[in-house]
């Protein structure tokens, strides 16, 4: 399937048009461009999708009525989105599938129109997971979950939580080679603790709410792609999201699939803010290099990768996997060319960053700063 989509004045995004977001993607810009809004908003519209597809599936099974009421300004209102939000707002996400289906889903005049319903050989189960830049504060919450019962964080904080906790039930623990380091999970008599302790050895064991910035940072983003890339259950999460709805409905013996969990399409979104946050470069560039080993090069699932930075080191790096890709170089991350974006955010709209003529990402733009730090450099005496 192929996604595009067009917004238009929204907050800092004046006029965006993506004709075919990749499966990497990649956001560059300074801060209050526009990358978290724009990142937003497609993880929102993936979700409206998401939505849409368990819609049509349900019609398609014999259910009438759909348990789901979806109510559009309370979802823009948890993205953060409701104050950018103006009279002449347009955003437009558009799904093509492979045999010409297209599925419009379009807000303007502050309301979303309605859709048709997917025909059954397109319908999707979609996993959407967003990994908030304020993730750094899951080592405290989850010391302090008990007495922290109320209190409230902000949507993104509270779903990607609800990501880290379930990833925690599959995964006991994984090294975290960007530092270095094992993430574990402990099972006490007061329930499930966090720990970091030396990759190879036992030389020191701290909980993970005294790790380091960047471990408490980092190890989030490690844990939650790993578990949706290889732990991931679907079915679990369908009986979850679809057949617990209906039999709270007592529409469950209505229900006549119409297709079996396993012949549906799947697909994996996982959106990250700013995965460099208190990350030394070299450790940046390593957890890239994790980072897409486990999104692209041996995962399970269909995974899309969706990441917004401030970094030059992180854009960079993506040249060193599109040749490694080219020349089939074991050992380092790799990735086609063809199936990577890169777009610069500024003055409210996009730059791609792509080359034309040749297979890497352009990164001059990126080294404007650097170039007048050493012109003043070179205008002292």
């Amino acid at each position: 399937m192929k996604e595009s989509i067009i917004i238009k004045n929204l907050g800092p995004l004046k006029d965006i048009h993506i004709k075919d977001i990749k499966p990497f993607t990649v956001l560059i810009g300074e801060s209050g461009s526009g990358k978290s809004t724009l990142m937003k908003c497609i993880s929102l519209f993936r979700y409206v999708f998401k939505m849409e597809n368990i819609r049509s599936y349900l019609k398609h099974s014999k259910i009438s009525k759909s348990p789901f009421r979806f109510h559009i300004d309370k979802h823009i209102k948890n993205s953060g989105l409701d104050e950018f939000i103006k009279s002449n707002t347009v955003i437009i996400y558009t799904v093509t599938f492979d045999d010409g289906e297209t599925v419009e889903i379009k807000y303007n005049d502050k309301k979303l129109n309605k859709t048709k319903f997917i025909s059954p050989n397109n319908i999707h189960f979609t996993k959407i997971s967003f990994v908030t830049e304020n993730r750094n504060i899951i080592p405290l919450w989850a010391s302090n979950s008990a007495s922290l019962a109320g209190a409230y964080l902000g949507f993104y904080f509270h779903e990607v939580y609800k990501d880290f906790e379930l990833a925690t039930e599959s995964l006991k623990s994984i090294n975290l080679d960007h530092v270095g380091l094992k993430f574990v999970v402990k099972r006490t008599n007061k329930g499930k603790e966090y720990v970091v302790e030396s990759k190879d050895s036992k030389d020191f064991e701290i909980k993970f709410k005294n790790s380091s910035s960047g471990t408490q940072s980092s190890a989030p983003i490690t844990l939650i792609s790993k578990y949706f890339t290889s732990k991931f259950d679907f079915e679990d999460a369908f009986n979850r999201s679809v057949l617990s709805y209906l039999s709270a409905v007592d529409s469950l013996t209505d229900f006549r699939p119409v297709k079996n969990l396993s012949e549906l399409n799947k697909k994996i979104f996982i959106h990250i803010e700013e995965p460099e946050l208190s990350l030394y470069p070299d450790a940046q560039f390593k957890l890239m290099d994790e980072l897409v080993k486990d999104c692209f090069n041996k995962n399970d699932n269909d995974t899309n990768l969706f990441i917004s930075t401030h970094s030059p080191y992180i854009v960079n790096q993506l040249n060193l996997m599109i040749k490694a890709f080219d020349n089939n170089v074991e050992g380092i991350a790799k990735y086609d060319f063809e199936k990577l974006a890169v777009y610069q955010v500024a003055d409210g709209g996009l730059q791609s960053l792509i080359a034309q003529n040749e297979r890497l990402v352009n990164t001059n733009p990126l080294s404007e700063t650097i170039n007048a730090i050493y012109d003043q450099y070179n205008a002292i005496g």
